[in-house]
């Protein structure tokens, strides 16, 4: 080798162990005595450079190529041109943590241990000047260990937070779990106190009409007085009994154990029953009843049904002021049947808008001298649901008030 070429490789070996952080603080006399006992050396693709458990005894600079730090098959990093492997071996012996394969065929420079205590016995500028490097970054090391041990005591009091706050979450499970057997109980309760209460409706009112049943036979006349009233108690007093059987299944209903009873019910005729019903009221009132009713056929239960529509009409009633409208209409949109009743009352007071079908939420809104006002609309809402329909209402101050119950249209 021409002593021209010697020195080219010399001062590309310089510039290499120049940006290398263990050199970087060496001169430039350390880095030429450095450079001369380097040894190059090429490594085909995956093969072994060092192997874990082996004694260190030499360092290793990539020049070209890339290699990878693992312990087994966990890759711990990978490691490109210009990075050094295995520096600590140039002060002691340990056995290496970890293997070093090459990722590509790679181009290494060797620094023996051997080598290295040759050069600091001439001339000790060269571990100090390595060791400043080492130190510095066992620094580091110790910056960051008292950083993680930092974190981990922020993590350990996070943990604690978390252990305490599942504590409660499990304390407050717990409670909740006792009231929902408490609501339970008192459900169960009042379902049975509703039994009784229906059953004990269910003889005066078999009894009431059996007699009004006697007085419809005989009076047949319909120019008698009394025809047309006979015959509108019968009717209320029928449809009573119907709802009471009604009410004695809303447990099952409430737990979907039960199967809701429907009919085709033709929705038109309800309408008109129901409005006389309501006929000496209407007149007292000097109420005018308008009617738009399209033809509506829908499959739904016929106690819940004159329910809903008579608790809405007698609402609209109650609530009209004398000799004002009342719009009734049925309106068949594609697939659903709308029900609308309009009235010209003073509108639904603000704060009561919001909780209007929900008693509960409501009755602290009510007059306590009357409390069950609203009740009507609460039995609508629960009703309606049980049919699987929708209810709403739009209401502004002083312009009156519409109720839109929907359910599903059937075809004929």
């Amino acid at each position: 080798m021409t002593k021209r070429k010697k020195d080219l490789i010399i001062d590309e070996r310089i510039k290499i162990l120049s940006k290398t952080k263990i050199f970087a603080k060496s001169d430039k006399l350390i880095l030429f005595d450095i450079a001369n006992v380097l040894r190059e050396k090429n490594v085909k693709k995956e093969k072994v450079i060092l192997k874990k458990g082996d004694i260190g005894n030499a360092m290793y600079i990539i020049v070209k190529g890339s290699v990878r730090v693992h312990d087994g098959n966990h890759v711990l990093s990978k490691l490109s041109q210009g990075s050094v492997f295995g520096e600590y071996s140039l002060i002691d012996e340990e056995t290496r943590s970890a293997s070093v394969t090459a990722e590509e065929e790679s181009t290494l420079l060797k620094l023996s241990q051997e080598d290295f205590y040759a050069l600091v016995s001439k001339n000790q500028e060269i571990l100090n000047s390595v060791l400043k490097v080492l130190i510095g970054r066992m620094r580091n090391m110790n910056a960051l260990e008292e950083k993680l041990a930092k974190s981990y005591i922020k993590i350990q009091e996070q943990k604690q937070e978390i252990e305490e706050q599942h504590h409660n979450i499990l304390e407050q499970k717990k409670l909740l779990e006792e009231q929902n057997y408490d609501l339970l109980s008192l459900n169960e309760e009042k379902n049975q106190l509703m039994t009784v209460m229906v059953h004990n409706l269910k003889d005066p009112l078999t009894s009431s009409l059996c007699m009004t049943e006697i007085l419809k036979d005989e009076i047949s006349d319909e120019e008698h007085p009394h025809f047309e009233h006979t015959r509108v108690i019968y009717n209320a007093l029928e449809r009573m009994n119907k709802m009471i059987n009604e009410v004695l299944n809303l447990n099952k209903i409430e737990s979907k154990f039960f199967a809701l009873q429907t009919e085709k019910l033709y929705l038109n005729k309800i309408v008109k029953d129901v409005i006389s019903h309501f006929k000496f009221p209407i007149e007292q009132k000097k109420l005018n009843i308008k009617l738009f009713l399209e033809e509506s056929y829908s499959r739904l239960n016929s106690v819940y049904t004159y329910q809903i529509i008579e608790n809405l009409f007698s609402n609209a009633i109650k609530f009209s002021p004398t000799g004002r409208n009342i719009t009734l209409s049925l309106v068949n949109k594609e697939d659903k049947i709308q029900f609308i009743i309009k009235d010209e009352g003073k509108g639904i007071k603000e704060e009561l808008k919001k909780n209007l079908f929900n008693l509960y939420e409501r009755q602290a809104d009510w007059k306590k001298e009357n409390p069950n006002e609203g009740l009507g609309l609460t039995i609508v809402k629960k009703y309606v649901d049980a049919m699987h329909g929708k209810v709403w209402f739009e209401s502004e101050k002083g312009e009156g008030t519409s109720f839109f119950v929907e359910f599903n249209r059937l075809e004929l």
